[in-house]
């Protein structure tokens, strides 16, 4: 009785401590997702410290020069491609205008087909009154309003990456956590490669088929495949949405989104299993769970956080026995063992 009576009690403290773990993460998220994007950058960072430690370069040193390194790369990759993304998310609100007049005009013929169907008679026409709107802030001064706290977002985040790779690992973090980190930058690294090479084949071909802004394309794809299902939809929404925009014939319009499916179809079942090769695969319905759970913690940054998050707590699980249970939850096992830790 008393054991039952302890059961109980100790699942409603589990229950408890659930709901207070992700109302906290829900209301400190301003707190917590500098950390997490500064964990993972850490961790796709380290080995590169690592390698220039062996150098016998300091710590410290090594730290400034990988982080220097990085926001150099990241600075002048986003002035290179910035006048295409600023001139493509100008044209998008009348991209879109545009595209829903074609659908209109596509679906009209439809809808008479289904007035004819059930019997009802065409009214009079009349001529419909086009109401005025007012034409509100353009896309990119609303994306951009919250620019300075983005700004300082992104120092925040680059002063703890600093901080954590410029400090020291200690024997016994690496006996609680073994090689949990290695494996999680290589899964990082695996999965910036494939994006980057599908997102290259893919502002090829909308090149070479007349898409406008392919740049734009390629790196929207480089991004959105961070985010498993719902990038690959956004994705094709949006090639869609400009074909309609850009070509005259329907046919030619929706060639652009055909083959972007075709594209990451082949990228998802021929090149991603074959490079992971059955490494930290996780389960489809755990990703999507993930993915919605973090966007409704912690929004946009939650969902590219999402998969990452994932891809530590199913190392985690694989690596620690107490987290056994979770890394099945998350995943099928791992064919490759670590080897115990030597004392």
């Amino acid at each position: 009785m008393n054991d039952r009576r302890w059961s109980r009690s100790g699942i409603s403290l589990s229950v408890i401590a659930a709901i207070l773990t992700v109302g906290a993460l829900y209301v400190g998220r301003a707190f917590f997702i500098p950390i997490a994007l500064a964990l993972g950058l850490h961790a796709l960072l380290r080995p590169l410290v690592g390698g220039l430690e062996r150098l016998r370069i300091p710590t410290p040193l090594g730290a400034a020069i990988i982080v220097l390194g990085a926001v150099s790369v990241g600075l002048t990759a986003a002035w290179s491609v910035s006048g295409p993304v600023v001139a493509w998310f100008e044209k998008a609100p009348t991209s879109f205008a545009k595209a829903r007049a074609k659908l209109s005009d596509i679906a009209r013929p439809l809808d008479r087909l289904t007035d004819a169907a059930v019997g009802a008679q065409d009214a009079p026409h009349s001529p419909t009154p086009v109401a005025t709107v007012t034409p509100g802030p353009p896309l990119l001064a609303r994306l951009l309003g919250g620019a300075t706290t983005l700004l300082l977002g992104l120092a925040e985040v680059i002063v703890l990456l600093y901080l954590m790779l410029a400090a020291r690992h200690t024997s016994a973090t690496n006996a609680l956590l073994p090689e949990t980190e290695s494996i999680v930058a290589r899964y990082l690294a695996l999965s910036s490669i494939i994006n980057a090479c599908e997102g290259l084949a893919v502002g090829i071909v909308m090149w070479a088929i007349g898409m406008p802004d392919p740049l734009v394309w390629g790196l929207l794809t480089f991004a959105l495949e961070f985010i498993p299902y719902l990038g690959a939809a956004t994705m094709v929404g949006l090639l869609a949405i400009t074909g309609l925009t850009t070509f005259p014939g329907i046919g030619h319009a929706l060639l652009a989104p055909i083959i972007y499916l075709a594209i990451t179809t082949l990228q998802n079942n021929v090149l991603s299993p074959f490079v992971y090769a059955g490494r930290l695969k996780l389960k489809p319905l755990a990703v999507m769970v993930c993915i919605l759970f973090w966007w409704f913690i912690w929004g946009v940054p939650g969902v590219f956080l999402a998969v990452p998050i994932a891809a530590t707590l199913k190392a985690l699980g694989d690596q620690v026995p107490q987290l056994a249970p979770l890394g099945r939850l998350l995943g099928q096992q791992s064919t490759v063992r670590t080897a115990p830790t030597r004392g």
